[in-house]
């Protein structure tokens, strides 16, 4: 009976366990105990890590993503919450300017801007925070609902960055030299081509103008030719408030309703960069076939705009200056041998559609500055615009500009078909009194089609129509009639266009590659010529043989003086690596080209190409035959692209002929420590500064930090989130970098900032022993280096064995170790790294340090 009476309580017991159980469990628990055998790891507080993702109190550089969306970078504070947990800080400030629709919950009326939220899943259901401390990465996860409308496409204007006061440069050079002898006469004609474009900015204020220099000299010539000018000078700035941008001085007009218009002046206008992405609504590619090392001239307006030379073979150009102003592009390529051919390319925008509620403005006033005749009438005018977005897909829009002796009404809307495409219709409307002659009126109408049907690969980039009655002058016809045109000027650039045909069509082929045709055709008031371009093109590969078929014609029709160019090509390239896995030649191509035209001239092309691993150097050499007595050619070429800048070179070689020709380009930034070099720069730019961390790569831009640690990424997109960072991975051996990326949101022409805390010192692992034989650090412990003013923190935790990596230090110093809150947890350790140098094969430095 006693030993039932026992055994009851027992069995009792163990059933409320049992039961309790299944409405119970238990905590995960890790015994501090089970890290190190007799070395007091018991004395060591590791609770803030008893949960998943558990840091301890402090400061930390984290990357916040909001919805899997990269939203910022920044320092944030961890401390415990109401609740005890060790948190990060968020405060509604900070949560409204991620995205959260702070103003509108309910649950975070009454609070306090700039003080941290206490639990965020109790304000916001169905939220969540999550850190990962191994890549200080934090996630907030917010339903969509409790987000700001459009918060995904949006920056707040408050982070716009105007950048520090600064100056820029751009510049491209190019020069040549070319030798020609015919009959035992030796002709020397030398060339010189400089674009600088300058800028300076101070607060929201930008300050540009270009300056331009040309120069030319043949031998036996008595005159030389050299002209430089400035251009295009113009102070300007945002009105964030408006969404708007005030421009003084030269610019031009848009080209979207009315024709463009370059003046001198004021101009006060919308700018769709500054909307969200979602709600924003051109740059012309020109593309030609080079017979020789040639050098291309573009002009626009009347001025040369861009000048290089080129290598045998397609080239492309797309990174035009000017790009987006107005006035078509007058190309002229001149080979090696003297002979010129010249197209044009047309400059128009895309159908003119916006969305919904969105609405574009321009007021113009100034006068007239036209460079395509020598003098101009340059007549005051005032000109304005607007664009606004209509429900049901349709935008209507108009435009009018008054002068004196012309006005002109332009009406047009612009409507989506869905699976057709999108249309524009327009109708421009002029008046115009010439000298005595009574009052002119005309009409000129435009039809524009743009469409991409991504099932068959089709895609209409733009094909427009265009009709002028016989009365009817642009703004710029009427100011340069009766002058005379300038002599680099093409004959038909002062005609007055009567139609004008333009289309572009591309057609993907799948694995056989793709097929693109684009061509325009005018005709003009008062004369029977027409001018003509077609240029049609397949590209295709095999294997990673690539070739292709173009067919160009350029014709002057009713005009006896200018020859018609018809021209078809073929090319291939095949690379080295089909039939050698040697990584010297992964990059190297042989290349063959074959045109013939239709004066029976047929030219050929063969040789070698490549460049290093990285592509920063390249090369090719060609050799050139014909078959009607042309001369043999042989051509060299070398470009190098350097974290500075771009530099190429070219030799060209005949029995008659010798030419030469180097082209250079790039930019610099010059702020309040120095100037910097960089690559050709963009619109807005980041200055680097890593203090301490030379030659280091950037994340972008393919630049690299200077002596002083400075560097700059040429290219930024403006009012956008920008990443500017630095590889590690690159770093020199005493120098770390707390945090190596950063986010910016610059404003257009902007020059922003972008500093990195460098820690520059050793890096050092040090194995820790308590004084008095009390066995190591216990592991968890955390060790600062103490009195260490002007640098970033430098702090570690304790591992295995009591050693500790640290990097930044410096050679002498004091470090202060704790594991708990207690003076028996805490104790001080004296280093000295004298005469303990690092080495290539052993960067970082081992030790031993006694806490005491």
């Amino acid at each position: 009976m006693a030993a039932s009476t026992r055994a009851f309580p027992r069995k009792t017991l163990a059933l409320f366990v049992l039961m309790s159980c299944q409405n119970a469990w238990a905590a995960d628990y890790f015994d501090p105990e089970l890290l190190s055998l007799g070395s007091g790891a018991s004395d060591v507080d590791l609770s803030a890590f008893s949960l998943a993702g558990g840091v301890a109190e402090g400061k930390y550089p984290v990357t916040i993503f909001v919805n899997q969306r990269e939203a910022v970078s920044r320092e944030l504070v961890f401390g415990k919450n109401a609740h005890g947990n060790i948190a990060p800080e968020l405060t509604p400030e900070l949560l409204g300017a991620l995205g959260v629709n702070v103003d509108q919950l309910p649950a975070f009326k009454g609070l306090a801007k700039d003080k941290p939220v206490d639990d965020l899943t109790v304000l916001i259901p169905q939220s969540a925070v999550k850190f990962d401390l191994s890549r200080l990465r934090l996630d907030v996860s917010i339903p969509q609902v409790a987000m700001q409308p459009g918060s995904d496409s949006q920056t707040d204007p408050s982070q716009w960055d105007d950048g520090i006061p600064a100056m820029l440069f751009n510049y491209n050079v190019s020069a040549g030299r070319n030798e020609q002898t015919l009959n035992s006469d030796t002709r020397v004609n030398n060339n010189l081509f400089a674009n600088v474009q300058t800028g300076a900015n101070a607060g929201a204020w930008r300050l540009r103008s270009t300056l331009t220099h040309s120069h030319t000299d043949t031998s036996g010539s008595s005159s030389n030719n050299d002209s430089t000018h400035f251009s295009n000078t113009y102070l300007s700035r945002d009105i964030r408030d408006w969404r708007s941008r005030v421009t003084m001085g030269e610019s031009n007009t848009g080209s979207d309703v009315l024709d463009g218009v370059p003046f001198r002046g004021v101009q006060l206008n919308s700018s769709e960069q500054m909307m969200p992405s979602r709600l924003r609504g051109f740059a012309p590619l020109i593309t030609g076939v080079a017979s020789s090392n040639a050098r291309v001239t573009v002009r626009q307006n009347g001025y040369v705009v861009y000048e290089t030379y080129v290598a045998p073979g397609p080239f492309e150009i797309k990174d035009l200056y000017q790009a987006g102003s107005s006035g078509d592009l007058d190309v002229a390529v001149t080979e090696a041998d003297g002979s010129v051919h010249s197209f044009v390319v047309p400059y128009s925008s895309l159908p003119v559609m916006l969305r919904p509620g969105a609405m574009k403005y321009e007021v113009t006033a100034g006068r007239y500055d036209g460079g395509t005749t020598q003098g101009s009438r340059e007549s005051e005018f005032v000109l304005a615009t607007l664009i606004y977005g209509l429900p049901k897909n349709l935008t209507l829009y108009g435009g009018l500009l008054g002068s004196q002796n012309y006005s002109a009404l332009s009406m047009g809307s612009g409507i989506s078909l869905g699976d057709l495409g999108a249309m524009s219709v327009d109708g421009t409307f002029s008046s115009t009194k010439l000298e005595e002659e009574d009052r002119q009126a005309g009409g000129s109408w435009r039809v524009r089609y743009s469409k991409s049907m991504l099932t068959t690969g089709t895609s209409f980039d733009l094909t427009a129509l265009r009709y002028s009655t016989r009365n009817y002058y642009s703004f710029a016809e009427y100011n340069s009639m009766g002058y005379a045109q300038k002599d680099d000027v093409s004959p038909w650039t002062m005609s007055r266009r009567r139609s004008s045909f333009q289309t572009q069509v591309t057609q993907q082929l799948g694995d056989y590659g793709s097929v693109s045709l684009r061509g325009n055709r005018d005709d003009y008031w008062g004369s029977t010529k027409t001018l003509t371009s077609l240029s049609s093109g397949y590209n295709g590969s095999y294997h990673g043989v690539s070739y292709g078929v173009y067919y160009t014609v350029d014709r002057m029709k009713g005009n006896g003086d200018w020859p018609e160019n018809r021209q078809v090509s073929f090319n291939m390239s095949v690379p080295f690596s089909i039939f050698s896995y040697s990584s010297a030649l992964q990059n190297t191509y042989a290349t063959s080209q074959i045109s013939h035209d239709n004066h029976g001239r047929t030219q050929n092309q063969a040789g070698i190409s490549g460049s290093n691993p990285n592509g920063a150097l390249s090369y090719s050499v060609m050799q050139g035959w014909g078959n009607q007595d042309q001369a043999s050619n042989s051509n060299l070429n070398l470009g190098y692209q350097g974290s500075k800048g771009n530099v190429s070179a070219g030799y060209g070689y005949s029995n008659d002929m010798r030419s030469m020709n180097v082209n250079m380009s790039g930019g610099a930034v010059a702020h309040a420590q120095g100037v910097t070099l960089s690559r050709p720069l963009g619109s807005s730019v980041a200055l680097v500064s890593a203090p301490g961390a030379e030659g280091v790569s950037l994340s972008n831009g393919g630049g690299k930090t200077d002596s002083r640690g400075f560097a700059v990424v040429p290219y930024l997109s403006d009012y956008s989130r920008n990443n500017v960072g630095l590889d590690p991975s690159t770093l020199p051996d005493n120098v770390d970098l707390p945090q190596n990326q950063k986010v910016v949101y610059p404003t257009n022409g902007a020059v922003v900032k972008t500093d990195f805390a460098t820690r520059i010192g050793y890096q050092v692992l040090m194995s820790l022993t308590r004084a008095g034989g009390a066995g190591v650090v216990p592991f968890g412990a955390t060790a600062s280096l103490l009195e260490n003013a002007g640098r970033e923190e430098i702090t570690g935790i304790v591992g295995d064995n009591g050693q500790v990596y640290l990097t930044g230090l410096p050679e002498k110093g004091q470090l202060a170790v704790s594991w708990g809150k207690g003076n028996d947890k805490q104790c001080r350790v004296s280093y000295d790294l004298k005469g303990l140098k690092p080495t290539a094969q052993m960067p970082v430095i081992q030790l031993n340090g006694e806490c005491r």
